[in-house]
């Protein structure tokens, strides 16, 4: 299989173009998301604001109700990807739902605290018009959904992100949401069925360094949980204390970091495509066999 590629890039000469791109990002994630929930019924995926919903804002708040259970309710995710348009500062955050205040910060997106996030001041406000690298990536094949918007403002920088990736994890068969702001910082939540407890990760699982050769394209992607915080009372976790978070087959890591929109094609005749600063890549085109 292979993943569903639209391109959404912009030409340099079309003023400041992000509100429109997430504009197009907006109506088909909101098509992937309608499909997801059909198909999905038992744990449903909810937006709370996207881009049209707070002037002179840009990006989505979204939540993620799970079929497993905490304290005998569902289990909720949430995650924020939101730009601020009038002083270029970006803000992302996952967590629990809990941890969600609704109200007029950032734009009436409301406040998101706990799990793992960044606000820093990376989107290009410029006079210039610059252009925008685009594209969303989905797959609706059960057991393998996701939906990824990434874009790059300009080749050579560290003004991209993966704003947006909502996947299954093929181990326990939830959702999960992560987000990489605009200096390839990511923040990932998941649900950890061996504690049972929430999952955060900042990075994916590699075993190699990262940038260096040699370059390896490595499946299955999983990420790197954040150790929880053990106290001196307590006796240490076991080193297996969780279930992997793995994603899709059509997604992979590379390590080569800050490229987007990148082009690699193994041995094996397949065709991926980078998606940004966090080393994601999407594959565009089966193996040969």
């Amino acid at each position: 299989m292979a993943a569903t590629i639209t391109d959404l890039s912009r030409r340099g000469d079309q003023g400041f173009a992000l509100p429109g791109l997430f504009g197009e990002a907006h109506a088909l994630l909101m098509a992937w998301l309608t499909a997801a929930n059909g198909q999905n019924p038992t744990q449903l995926l909810s937006l709370l604001n996207g881009p049209a919903g707070a002037p002179g804002f840009c990006g989505w708040t979204i939540k993620a109700r799970l079929a497993e259970l905490s304290g005998g309710q569902p289990a909720e995710l949430m995650a924020q990807w939101v730009a601020n348009l009038n002083t270029g500062a970006v803000t992302t955050h996952a967590s629990l739902a809990a941890g969600f205040s609704p109200g007029s910060a950032l734009g009436g997106h409301g406040s998101l605290t706990g799990g793992v996030g960044t606000t820093n001041s990376l989107i290009t406000l410029g006079s210039q018009p610059l252009p925008l690298g685009a594209v969303v990536a989905s797959c609706m094949a059960a057991g393998q959904e996701f939906f990824c918007f990434a874009f790059s403002q300009h080749s050579f920088s560290n003004r991209q992100a993966v704003a947006l990736l909502i996947a299954k994890d093929v181990v326990s068969g939830q959702w999960h949401i992560s987000l990489t702001d605009m200096a390839g910082v990511i923040a990932t939540v998941a649900w950890n069925l061996a504690r049972p407890q929430v999952l955060l990760a900042t990075a994916f699982r590699a075993d190699f360094f990262s940038s260096a050769a040699p370059l390896m394209l490595v499946r299955p992607a999983q990420w790197l949980p954040i150790t929880p915080t053990v106290f001196y009372q307590q006796p240490l976790p076991p080193v297996q204390w969780w279930d992997p978070v793995a994603l899709p087959v059509d997604l992979a890591i590379y390590n080569r970091t800050f490229t987007s929109l990148g082009y690699i094609k193994p041995a094996d005749g397949s065709e991926w495509l980078q998606l940004g600063p966090s080393r994601l890549v999407v594959r565009l085109k089966d193996p040969v066999s």
